[in-house]
């Protein structure tokens, strides 16, 4: 497996304009992190015989920039799949056309919840969103059980988020506006953003594990992050913690966000067929135990599969519509923009 530098990808772009795309190779774009992705890929190459060739993305930009060069590229197709880290976007590139509808009967059932009703994604091995804290600075008593509790004020300058118009932030700002205008409760939102930004909340420009880092260095007490983020940091013999907040206080289905990959073919593909192969494999139980068991720690969708990672599951998972939460994830980013920087301009 090979990672495209800028020479092989203009070489690609010229041989998928002029119709001579080798056909024993696949161009995936790859917002997850490349040592979780890399030896999954590898494994394709060594079960199918086809090359991968593979496109990453920054971490400040994750995600994001993917996004824009596949819409870029869309008349001149040079990606093959998309796998995506983040799910609201890839939702947003289906409704535009830029990815192709699959339906082949031959992969397994697939929870309604986290596939395409059309086939154009699907989301599999989902990554809580959590808070991390410092377990030396902060008693677990005293968290507070839900992300609203972050607006409480003796958090005043002690929480950080990572930019949300990158990466999984703003997808999960989304489903919580989402869910919350789902339960006829859409000033939640606002009140929830309009507390961070008195409490001084601050956005960090390195992504969630800009975020992981603040909080060990001790400029802040609660960070807004994915769970993966959290335990790299573990890995590494690092104090830090995480939990599982809530959205709602009482009840099923307000629990923790599960904020899923998804993996699309991208239209026009020039290596379609290949390009469906590495589609079912990355949904296959042999790439979902993979994950589990990565440093990532990503929870199997299957009920017989996440069985075998009981320390992986998530309490109660917040239930919410992909498809809503990305149809109010611009929104919902834009809010929390205007209401940091109202809170950054008062005196």
């Amino acid at each position: 497996m090979r990672t495209i530098d800028r020479l092989l990808w203009l070489v690609a772009l010229c041989a998928c304009s002029c119709g001579r795309a080798p056909s024993e190779q696949v161009v995936v774009y790859v917002s997850t992190d490349p040592h979780i992705a890399q030896p999954i890929l590898q494994a394709f190459e060594r079960s199918s015989g086809i090359e991968v060739l593979l496109v990453g993305d920054t971490e400040a930009k994750k995600t994001t920039g993917l996004v824009e060069r596949l819409r870029a590229e869309r008349e001149a197709p040079v990606a093959d799949v998309f796998w995506s880290s983040e799910a609201m976007q890839t939702v947003t590139l289906a409704d535009d056309g830029v990815l192709a509808p699959h339906d082949d009967p031959s992969l397994p059932e697939w929870p309604d919840s986290f596939r395409d009703p059309a086939g154009r994604w699907f989301g599999f091995s989902p990554r809580p969103r959590v808070i991390v804290y410092h377990p030396e600075r902060l008693d677990p008593a005293a968290l507070p059980l839900t992300w609203e509790g972050a607006t409480d004020p003796r958090w005043k300058g002690r929480v950080v988020l990572a930019d949300p118009r990158f990466g999984t932030t703003g997808g999960h700002l989304g489903a919580m506006l989402a869910g919350w205008t789902e339960r006829g409760e859409p000033e939640r939102f606002d009140a929830f953003v309009t507390g961070l930004a008195r409490n001084e909340a601050r956005m960090l420009p390195g992504g969630n594990a800009a975020v992981v880092d603040a909080v060990l260095r001790g400029e802040a007490d609660l960070g807004f992050t994915d769970a993966d983020d959290v335990r790299a940091a573990l890995r590494r013999g690092l104090s830090v913690a995480m939990y599982y907040p809530r959205h709602e206080r009482d009840g099923d289905g307000g629990g923790t966000f599960l904020m899923p990959n998804t993996v699309s073919v991208v239209s026009g593909a020039p290596n379609r067929a290949a390009a469906e192969q590495l589609l079912a494999f990355l949904l296959s139980d042999e790439v979902a135990r993979q994950l589990a068991a990565s440093e990532s720690g990503n929870i199997p969708l299957a009920p017989s599969i996440a069985a075998e990672f009981p320390e992986l599951i998530a309490p109660d998972p917040f239930e919410v519509d992909l498809g809503a939460a990305s149809a109010h994830r611009a929104d919902a980013v834009d809010r929390m923009l205007r209401a940091l920087q109202a809170a950054d301009a008062m005196p």
